[in-house]
């Protein structure tokens, strides 16, 4: 992505940011998982939205001060024996080529300088710091950490949430953000045209999941959440990730699945028939599911809240599955249905979303209607994730093939 879209998120931040204020965004480190190992990084999201880097252990400052904004980026000083055992750390030019910020600053000095700051006469009387969903047991991250030291150290010092702010701005995406969400559907496309090729009853759930997963690795992709692999019974369990029971002929395969690209996330599920063919019954309640996706679009629009979007899928469901006999009352598709209809897309797979819960112009979404009937073994989810835009309803992700139809041909 180009550099000023980086540039341009900082300024869209500093506007918004009050006067006489400093925000504060951590890229993050990686936690420890052993003696000699730490998982996975994944750089905090805010933090690659306003610089362009996906590096550890760094430190974003933004400073509003008389109506004057300056901008520092803290990074790790150059260590060679780290850079023996681990790889090449970033350098202070390579960092003012990805970002656009000019003041580059060793990470070490980040503390002295910020209480250097706090108590001097150009003192900010607000620090920004972001804070979303935290559990009450949760361990401190480096944003609590801050707070409990200035709320210790600085006590006039007024504490903010950045968090309204970063929801308004990575809300509406632009088109080089929508660019970078497709092209993780087009790897999630690719990757689940493989898996169709080579599924059929005997494999094992994780066997399925490991040649999706091969094909976003050959495409220089990894998966954007936990791959859900749930074949028959398991299929009603919305966030299945043991993946360790063989697919039975006759089982449908639910996968909810997604790759990256550039950090953005695609998001998208199929129900796929293991050996090729649905059964009439699956066939039915399949068909009922994906009219529900074009129930949804339908009631989606700029201005339409999630709950009255919702309530019309639910509607569709009542009348359904009371042609298919699951139902006798409208209250019992809770007992069948048992999520939302969606949710914001975007560097986050469940991306920020806002208060009022309403859809705005140039919002990604995802379109994911399902129906799990335990007492039948079937759980079935489709899903696609659309861009909500003034002229309509895009959906991003229309190449991916879902009909059943198209199915069953393309897995002869």
């Amino acid at each position: 992505m180009d550099t000023k879209f980086f540039i341009n998120n900082r300024n869209k931040f500093a506007e918004r940011m009050e006067d006489y204020s400093t925000a504060v965004f951590f890229s993050g480190k990686a936690p420890r998982e052993s003696a000699d190992q730490s998982y996975d990084f994944s750089v905090d999201r805010n933090f690659f939205y306003l610089t362009g880097i996906d590096r550890e252990d760094m430190i974003l400052l933004i400073n509003k001060i008389g109506g004057s904004v300056t901008e520092t980026l803290y990074i790790p000083p150059v260590d060679e024996h780290f850079e023996k055992w681990f790889g090449i750390l970033m350098r202070k030019e390579e960092a003012k080529e990805a970002s656009g910020i000019e003041s580059i600053q060793n990470k070490n000095e980040f503390m002295d300088q910020f209480a250097k700051k706090l108590s001097s006469s150009d003192r900010p009387d607000s620090v920004y710091i972001f804070s979303y969903i935290t559990d009450k047991d949760e361990p401190y991250d480096q944003y609590r950490s801050l707070a409990h030291w200035m709320r210790n150290q600085y006590p006039a010092v007024n504490i903010k949430n950045s968090l309204g702010i970063m929801i308004e701005l990575r809300s509406s995406k632009t088109e080089e953000e929508v660019s970078e969400i497709k092209t993780a559907i087009g790897y999630t496309k690719e990757a689940l045209e493989f898996v169709m090729k080579n599924l059929k009853p005997g494999k094992f759930e994780y066997q399925v999941r490991a040649d999706f997963e091969y094909q976003l690795m050959l495409r220089g992709s990894r998966p954007s959440f936990k791959t859900i692999g749930a074949s028959g019974e398991k299929a009603v369990i919305l966030h299945y990730i043991d993946l360790k029971q063989k697919i039975e002929d006759g089982n449908l395969i639910l996968l909810d699945l997604g790759a990256l690209s550039n950090n953005y996330a695609s998001d998208i599920t199929r129900t796929y028939p293991a050996n090729g063919k649905f059964t009439q019954r699956q066939k039915d309640i399949y068909n009922l599911v994906l009219e529900a996706q074009d129930v949804t679009i339908e009631a989606m629009r700029v201005g339409a809240s999630e709950v009255e979007v919702n309530d019309a899928v639910k509607k569709h469901f009542a009348k359904g599955l009371k042609v298919l006999n699951i139902i006798k009352d409208d209250a019992d598709v809770d007992k069948y249905y048992y999520h939302s209809i969606g949710h914001p897309l975007g560097l986050d797979v469940h991306d920020l979303r806002r208060r009022d819960k309403t859809m705005q112009e140039n919002n990604v979404y995802t379109v994911e209607p399902g129906l799990y009937i335990k007492e039948e073994g079937i759980g079935i989810r489709i899903e696609d994730d659309v861009w909500v835009t003034k002229r309509g309803i895009i959906n991003l992700s229309s190449g991916i093939i879902k009909t059943v139809n198209d199915i069953e041909n393309f897995m002869k």
